[in-house]
């Protein structure tokens, strides 16, 4: 039974090495200053709220106050480090409801393993895969301007789009926070956009785990990465090797920029930082556009595998030009790309109008929007353009040539680039 008198005393003590006055707690609760003087004289206790509240004020525990414990006692926290335990505690509960009920996922709980059994029953040779994904040097700037959300659907999507360019269906997604003192809302908003992003690419949510490190991180500071497994049939992995000479080759557009082109933008921004809040085209606000998160292509391509209409996937970071994005490509051929097929949305015109870089730079540098390249058959690329416009908009922007002009590059451009 917890002593009424002793409680009052804990209390009386740590408000007078607070140098607080019963007013000024009373205020800091919102409550009558009789009533702190009544739990002084061990008259009556705090509500279980209120003594929370209270611990919180004096940066000790709740078992402290509740224990009644001498003063001679030295007790160290965890709040004495700055992490508010407990409410992390009650957050990691709250974020345990998103993970996905599904018969494959079979336990998933904070920092046990995951448990699950993928379908591969009518695969004859299944193969495992699974990748870990950070967000990049977006994730800082996303950090300090409140774009949370839009930071986790962007992790999920590139997580994703990294398998299923292989012909890896991603089937379960585990995501992992480091924090320090964080905002419970701020985590359950994470937590909520990152299930959400994995119900769009059908993938199951095995959750977020969160490890605050209020020493290492300041409040509102993490870094997040996530896990991703997905299974496919040996013969289904799309290596490159169908790509033929003719093939055409389609874009897959996506919104705001890449990681890999963010550190450009940073030096856009610091030599003017009064454009992030300039309406790029009337309307839509520079630093909103910056910031979308980039599209998950899992359906669009898992339904063109479906009909064996994908030789070849290229994922493309920051250019279209870079010949590292093209490493699947046969020897032999290569990528002929024109860049006038290409429509400019607002964001990319901005960027090249504000004349901070010449064109071969901002070709060097920038995607123009299109995330992913998809060589497919020529005779059934309408049928193909068919299927990924249910999901996306894309364009016909190029085809598979031999190198034979081209020797050293796997990619090159049909034209003088026209922006």
């Amino acid at each position: 039974m917890i002593d009424k008198e002793k409680v009052g005393r804990a209390i009386s003590e740590q408000r007078k090495i607070k140098n607080m006055t019963q007013r000024q707690l009373a205020s800091l609760l919102n409550v009558s200053f009789q009533a702190v003087s009544r739990w002084e004289q061990g008259i009556c206790l705090p509500s279980v709220d209120l003594i929370y509240d209270i611990a919180k004020i004096f940066e000790t525990t709740v078992d402290f106050l509740l224990s009644g414990l001498p003063k001679e006692r030295r007790v160290i926290s965890y709040m004495d480090s700055g992490l508010d335990a407990q409410r992390i505690h009650v957050v990691k509960n709250k974020l345990y409801d998103l993970v996905g009920k599904n018969e494959v996922l079979l336990h998933a709980q904070n920092v046990d393993p995951v448990f699950f059994r993928p379908e591969i029953t009518k695969m004859e040779e299944p193969v495992c895969v699974f990748a870990n994904h950070v967000p990049g040097s977006k994730e800082r700037f996303a950090m300090e301007n409140g774009y949370d959300r839009e930071i986790c659907i962007d992790l999920v999507s590139n997580a994703a789009n990294n398998l299923i360019r292989f012909g890896v269906k991603p089937e379960i997604l585990q995501a992992n926070m480091v924090c320090g003192n964080n905002d419970s809302n701020q985590i359950l908003l994470m937590g909520k956009a990152l299930k959400e992003a994995c119900e769009i690419s059908r993938i199951v949510f095995a959750g977020l785990e969160v490890a605050a490190q209020a020493v290492n991180y300041s409040p509102k500071e993490y870094k997040t990465s996530a896990l991703v497994f997905g299974t496919v049939d040996r013969e289904k992995i799309i290596t490159g090797e169908q790509i033929t000479e003719g093939d055409v080759i389609i874009g897959l557009r996506t919104e705001g920029i890449s990681s890999i082109s963010y550190p450009f933008i940073k030096v856009i921004i610091d030599r003017k930082p009064d454009i992030i809040n300039t309406k790029i085209d009337g309307h839509n606000i520079f630093m909103d556009e910056l910031m979308k998160p980039n599209a998950s292509f899992v359906n669009a391509i898992d339904e063109l595998n479906k009909h064996n209409l994908v030789h070849g996937v290229f994922s493309i970071d920051r250019s279209l030009f870079n010949n590292r994005c093209y490493n699947t490509m046969p020897k032999g051929l290569g990528a002929c790309i024109s860049v006038s097929s290409i429509p400019l949305s607002a964001l990319f015109q901005y960027i090249y109008d504000l004349k901070m870089m010449d064109r071969e730079c901002f070709l060097e540098n920038f995607s123009l929007g299109i995330s992913m390249l998809l060589a497919v058959p020529k005779k059934q690329c309408a049928k193909a353009i068919s299927i990924i416009e249910k999901y996306h908009n894309c364009y016909i922007i190029g085809k598979i040539e031999k190198n034979n002009s081209h020797p050293d590059s796997k990619v090159w451009m049909a034209e003088p680039a026209k922006l």
